[in-house]
């Protein structure tokens, strides 16, 4: 007794969407990490390491990476505000970012990253500000704030002294 076998059906590639499959990798990232908040581990992580350099400012024992660190966290929550996320504190996260910029001024004459008191209450309450919109952001909110802030400095839209 031979079997019969059933033909093989011949393969037939599905057709190439016209957007190269970018609906599709949208859709997993809608549902995936990226429209997630961040992680606490992930929120702790950032948090500890700017309120470190805040600590070094606060110190006096601050660098320009310390510096740096403090500002970039106050640019993510400027443009976190200017986005919805905190819109209501965008006025204390620009004062914080002026105290940042005097002391930035002021590094330049004496060599040392210090601020001066009304720029520690600022940024302190800034960076508290900040800590609460990292908790309740949604990582592609953080990622599309470092790219405006990249933006921004490729266009120079930085704070310069003025002449």
């Amino acid at each position: 007794m031979s079997r019969s076998k059933n033909p093989r059906k011949q393969y037939r590639p599905r057709p190439v969407s016209h957007h190269g499959g970018l609906v599709a990798i949208a859709m997993c990232h809608a549902r995936g990490e990226n429209a997630s908040t961040l992680k606490p581990d992930q929120v702790t992580d950032l948090g500890v390491a700017y309120w470190l350099s805040f600590e070094n400012l606060r110190a006096g024992d601050a660098n320009e990476e310390s510096w740096s660190c403090v500002a970039c966290a106050l640019n993510v929550g400027l443009v976190l505000c200017e986005k919805g996320i905190g819109a209501e504190y965008e006025q204390q996260l620009v004062a914080a970012l002026d105290g940042a910029f005097r002391a930035k001024i002021r590094s330049a004459k004496s060599g040392n990253f210090r601020l001066d008191g009304q720029a520690l209450r600022e940024i302190e309450t800034a960076l508290q500000i900040h800590d609460q919109q990292m908790v309740i952001a949604k990582s592609w909110e953080v990622t599309a704030a470092m790219n405006t802030i990249y933006k921004r400095l490729a266009e120079g839209n930085v704070y310069q002294e003025a002449a």
